[in-house]
């Protein structure tokens, strides 16, 4: 088996187009020296030995270039210009970042979106209204039911960090309200926000130019993927697949406590959506405070 970054090398197209161009001169410099040695005296023992050499170097060559012809004849091109790199657990800040590069459309498939809401969102925000252009947000987070708010905290303890059953409630309210803020503000984001019914193992972070797929624990590796990429339209349609499948929250754009650009409380800003359960005001305070924090898994 050959190793998974040294089979993304072979098929790279830098790769194929300086292998056959050195290889090709190569194969036609020993067909100008056996050439050349026809020159020679045909009893020279030079000659002889000079021949045999040449000789069994250019058919190894050939040979090389036969297989490795056949192998890039036998590989799809989308496989071909494939990258599947693994990310260790401290970049995988930087690759989320840089997937809203230059992006026109971001799909979130997460828990709790804690990391989404304090980096991810401000930077696809500020891209949208500094270079005037249109980015959709696709997200897909849990629906805060009793069973997803048990279980998610069950996760959380087995992962050594503290929550309880008001958690989950809190940062999906927090995450869809900043959301919906941000969008309505912004004529240049869009969003669809969608609930699903179970809590997801894998974190989904994709964008246009690539697909990043992470964990729950924070010392876990991730994938990440370019969008030229059959991989890449996999993650893609599975995070489609579960936002039609989900619960999707409408909300009234246009509406004036959404427009304005001064600090709203979230329970002005629930007048305006449809769709979200009834939140105690537990889960209302708490998730006030997490709006509003830029705390998150990967800092540090």
């Amino acid at each position: 088996m050959i190793d998974p970054s040294v089979r993304a090398v072979l098929r790279s197209r830098y790769t194929i187009r300086h292998f056959f161009s050195v290889y090709s001169l190569i194969l036609i410099g020993v067909v100008v020296a056996l050439l050349a040695l026809t020159c020679l005296d045909p009893n020279s023992t030079l000659r002889t030995v000079f021949t045999n050499l040449l000789s069994s170097f250019g058919a190894t060559v050939a040979i090389v270039l036969v297989t490795y012809t056949f192998y890039v004849w036998v590989t799809p091109p989308g496989m071909r210009n494939a990258e599947v790199l693994p990310l260790r657990s401290g970049e995988i800040a930087d690759g989320i970042m840089d997937l809203r590069t230059d992006t026109s459309e971001y799909w979130f498939w997460g828990r709790s979106g804690t990391y989404f809401r304090a980096a991810v969102l401000p930077k696809l925000d500020e891209l949208a209204q500094e270079q005037r252009k249109h980015i959709t947000v696709k997200l897909v987070i849990p629906d805060p039911t009793p069973a997803n708010s048990s279980r998610y905290a069950c996760m959380r303890r087995g992962l050594r960090e503290s929550a309880d059953e008001r958690t989950l409630p809190a940062n999906v309210l927090a995450t869809v309200i900043a959301i919906i803020l941000a969008s309505s503000r912004n004529p240049y984001l869009h969003a669809r926000i969608g609930l699903c019914p179970t809590v997801p193992v894998l974190r989904y972070d994709i964008s246009t130019s690539g697909a990043l797929i992470t964990r729950d624990a924070r010392g876990l590796p991730a994938i990440l993927v370019n969008s030229s990429n059959p991989y890449f339209e996999m993650f893609r349609d599975a995070v489609e697949n579960e936002l039609a499948q989900s619960r999707e929250i409408k909300w009234q754009s246009d509406a004036l406590s959404l427009r304005q650009d001064g600090k709203l409380t979230i329970q002005q800003v629930l007048s305006a959506i449809d769709g979200l359960p009834d939140f105690d005001q537990d889960v209302i305070d708490q998730a006030e405070q997490l709006l509003h924090s830029r705390e998150h898994r990967y800092a540090g």
